[in-house]
C-alpha cells in the first residue's frame, strides 16, 4: 500500500468533513428559521388574547340619508390600527374610503385606537342594516345588532 492509498483516504476523510459541515449549516439555518416562525406565533396568539372590542352602540339613521353609526371600545390592553380595522355592515364589507364621518374619541388625525377609547364610524347603509361586525388587525371580531 502506497501513497495512493492513504491519499484517496485523506481525500474521502476531507470530502466528508466537507460534507458535514455543509449539511450541519444547512439544519441549524432551518432550524432558526422554524425556531424564529414558532415565535412570531407566539406573539401573535398573545396579542390576539390581549384584545378585545365590544360595539357599545350601533344604530341606523334614517333621517335624510340612511347612515349607521357603530360606536367601538377597545375593552384589551393592545393598542390597535385604524388602518388595520375593518367594518362590515350586513355581511358587506365597508371601505374606509366609503365612510361619512370616524373618530376617536373625537380625534380625526389619528392611526392608533389605544386601549379604552372608542372607535365611531358613520357609513352609508343604503337600506336598513340589521347586523354590524367589526374585524381587528388579530382577528378578533365582534357582532351587534343594529337598533
Amino acid at each position: 500500500m502506497g501513497f495512493s492509498v492513504s491519499g484517496s483516504a485523506a481525500i474521502l476523510f476531507i470530502a466528508a468533513f466537507v460534507s458535514v459541515g455543509i449539511l450541519y449549516s444547512a439544519a441549524y439555518n432551518g432550524y432558526e428559521r422554524v425556531q424564529d416562525a414558532d415565535g412570531s406565533y407566539d406573539d401573535r396568539m398573545l396579542e390576539q388574547r390581549n384584545t378585545a372590542v365590544n360595539v357599545t352602540n350601533a344604530t341606523y339613521n334614517a333621517t335624510g340619508s340612511e347612515h349607521v353609526t357603530v360606536n367601538v371600545t377597545n375593552e384589551g390592553s393592545t393598542s390597535l390600527s385604524i388602518g388595520e380595522t375593518d367594518l362590515l355592515v350586513d355581511g358587506e364589507f365597508q371601505s374606509r374610503d366609503s365612510y361619512i364621518d370616524w373618530d376617536v374619541e373625537g380625534q380625526t388625525n389619528t392611526t392608533l385606537w389605544l386601549p379604552g377609547e372608542t372607535y365611531n364610524i358613520t357609513v352609508d347603509a343604503g337600506t336598513n342594516g340589521s347586523r354590524v361586525k367589526v374585524v381587528t388587525a388579530g382577528g378578533v371580531t365582534v357582532t351587534a345588532e343594529v337598533a
